[in-house]
């Protein structure tokens, strides 16, 4: 079924990413005429053109903290100015603005296509879960390809743009994410790898973009690029958010993982691949769902045995006891990792529990033992970080574990 009624005749106007206007042959685009007053009036027009705005409107809109002597002349000197910019694709003398009692809107009359209107007719259309998954794909298709970019994102600080752009912003990733995984059930991965890429570029911190690329890597057996995406991912969310994988990416860390351990029947190959960890220097570093894994095994041998483990949360926090700015946080982060190094055991677990803290399990070993061993990692730190004015504080506890309701 074919949905393409978008003519290739008349005017179209792009809004989403580059602001853009065509006429045949003819363009004009803000980043050649740099005017921010002048692109803003005319994406205000063009935006509400099925509305009569008043002078009075446009006055607030464009100067809503400025009072100007004359405010009205200053509109009409700058609608002067917007026409003269149309005028290049103005090829049969096309009127695009219209003025009446007052109030200016865009010319109607004139055979127009603006991506908003298209792009939200698509999403609307694609939505219906009536329609094929066949029809409701080519529909995406179509609306994830108008999306360029935010909503006239060169004016995203303007009081009129931000709801609209939110809108559009909001919109795109709830269709998108529909679409890939329609895209998933058809084993279209190709695809799904593509308008993935797009959206991330799009929208870099959304994870749950992040864990449908991931799932992708991994249905295509990809697992070394899946596990690649999935340490950027969560490098980047605790550099940039400061927050911690959320249960879903991690759990896609463990797929990722399982996948990796294909069958092996050789036992020599797997006593090598036992051998080389056992000479790494310096605790156990992992991912928090390893962490877990980790402590219970733990736990319940030492349970069993009568043993202690404690369990230490480090907390890095500014002078008034709360997060550091996060380009702070993501230096003071990686020098504590290297006095955590250089202060622990082999027997030790250390993994990354959110971005301003790391959990450490010690094994058979005392309140007393542990409070020197934790006072060392923070005198390491200070050493190697005499400016620092940023705070370390920990929290040490014995954990309880009853092995019959483990």
């Amino acid at each position: 079924m074919n949905f393409d009624k978008t003519s290739t005749q008349g005017i179209h106007i792009n809004l989403l990413g580059n602001f853009q206007i065509t006429n045949g042959d003819a363009m004009i685009e803000e980043t050649i005429n740099r005017s921010k007053k002048m692109w803003n009036l005319l994406g205000f027009i063009i935006t509400y053109r099925n509305k009569h705005i008043s002078q009075t409107e446009y006055i607030d809109m464009l100067w809503p903290d400025e009072v100007s002597a004359n405010p009205i002349n200053a509109l009409k000197t700058l609608l002067s100015r917007v026409r003269t910019l149309l005028n290049p694709i103005a090829i049969h003398h096309e009127n695009f603005i219209l003025s009446s009692q007052g109030s200016y809107q865009w010319n109607n009359q004139l055979p127009v296509t603006i991506d908003i209107e298209e792009f939200e007719k698509y999403c609307h259309y694609a939505s219906d879960v009536a329609r094929s998954d066949e029809d409701r794909i080519e529909l995406y298709k179509k609306a994830m390809d108008l999306y360029k970019g935010d909503f006239l994102n060169k004016h995203a600080t303007e009081l009129w743009v931000v709801p609209l752009n939110t809108y559009y912003h909001n919109l795109y990733l709830d269709s998108m994410k529909q679409f890939l995984k329609l895209l998933q059930t058809q084993n279209d991965f190709e695809n799904m790898e593509y308008y993935c890429s797009k959206a991330l570029q799009i929208d870099r911190f959304d994870e749950e973009l992040h864990c449908l690329f991931i799932e992708t890597m991994l249905d295509q057996g990809n697992t070394i690029a899946a596990l690649s995406h999935y340490e950027q991912t969560t490098d980047m969310l605790y550099s940039n958010l400061g927050v911690k994988p959320s249960k879903k990416l991690r759990g896609l860390y463990m797929d990722i993982i399982r996948t990796q351990k294909t069958l092996e029947m050789d036992l020599n190959i797997i006593q090598s691949d036992l051998k080389e960890a056992e000479f790494k220097t310096g605790p156990f570093f992992c991912e928090y769902c390893i962490f877990q894994e980790t402590f219970r095994l733990i736990a319940r041998q030492a349970a069993r045995e009568g043993r202690s483990v404690y369990l230490c949360l480090l907390t890095v926090s500014d002078s008034n006891g709360d997060i550091p700015s996060l380009n702070k946080l993501d230096a003071a982060m990686k020098r504590l990792l290297d006095a955590i190094n250089s202060s622990l055991r082999r027997g030790d677990v250390v993994a990354k529990y959110s971005g301003a803290q790391y959990v450490i399990l010690l094994p058979d070993i005392t309140y007393e033992d542990g409070s020197m061993v934790m006072e060392r990692i923070i005198k390491h730190y200070y050493q190697a970080n005499r400016r620092s004015i940023l705070h370390l504080k920990y929290k040490l506890e014995q954990m309880i574990i009853d092995e019959e309701h483990d």
